[in-house]
């Protein structure tokens, strides 16, 4: 069997998108907006102090030094946050060069906004794969240690996380399902899909509550596998066809040379 280097581009998966985009600008827009409440609060005192102070000068010492206090904490609970959603940025394009190694039956699309428009929306699809063998939503997490599931839930080194990453799949998977039916008139089915990047998961691939698990190592396997009813090929063309006037509305990023 030839190696993915040895196969010709066009022997590939047809992909469109910005894998990891959102988490990075979500990320930033964590850190920044406390940084201007802190410089508004800054601003407020110093004209407070100047040229004639409401405030008597220990109120404005103390409110300075509160206020470096507070610029001291936003900056470590921000680089913890940033670090947090570009190591979620970092899966997702992980996951996206593993998609792009898909035989060319396959349509991949990277960061969906999941409403329609000219301008993105803050929650987007990870990422969307159409193919012969059905339409899938992945979404990637990147965490690290031993990957468990108990009664319909996801455990992470003995831990469930705040936000249920299996209802949140499900959530994704039906608002597609439903902009799919509402685009191309026909009745459609989306699978849910949950991919850890890091994360150890015994077999490397399970189910639960209609939602497939699997790493990163065994999701080209998951997607691939024959299903009892085939996409037919003129339906996954339609899709094809919308999804691809949804990528052109987004304001497309610049490159420098």
């Amino acid at each position: 069997m030839s190696s993915p280097a040895a196969k010709r581009p066009d022997q590939f998966a047809r992909v469109a998108g910005s894998p990891g985009e959102v988490p990075k600008i979500a990320g930033l827009f964590r850190i920044v907006w406390p940084f201007l409440l802190v410089l508004f609060l800054a601003g407020y005192l110093t004209r407070a102090a100047w040229p004639a102070p409401p405030l008597s000068a220990t109120l404005i010492g103390a409110g300075f030094l509160a206020l470096a206090g507070m610029l001291a904490a936003l900056m470590t609970l921000g680089r913890d946050r940033l670090q947090s959603f570009l190591k979620g940025a970092q899966g997702e394009e992980w996951v996206a060069r593993i998609l792009a190694f898909l035989p060319a039956s396959f349509d991949v699309y990277h960061g969906v906004p999941e409403k329609s428009g000219s301008i993105r929306s803050a929650s987007d699809y990870d990422h969307i794969v159409i193919g012969p063998t059905g339409i899938f939503l992945v979404e990637t997490k990147h965490w690290e240690g031993r990957i468990q599931v108990q009664d319909n839930r996801i455990l992470c080194n003995g831990q469930e996380p705040t936000r249920p990453p299996i209802d949140q799949v499900k959530l994704a998977a039906s608002h597609l399902r439903q902009d799919l039916r509402d685009a191309i008139h026909h009745g459609l089915d989306v699978q849910p899909v949950l991919c850890f990047v890091d994360g150890h998961l015994q077999d490397g691939r399970t189910g639960s509550a209609g939602v497939l698990i699997c790493t990163s190592h065994t999701l080209p396997d998951v997607l691939t596998e024959q299903p009892d009813a085939p996409l037919p090929r003129d339906v996954q063309i339609r899709i094809r066809d919308y999804l691809d006037a949804r990528v052109r509305t987004w304001p497309q990023p610049t490159t420098g040379s």
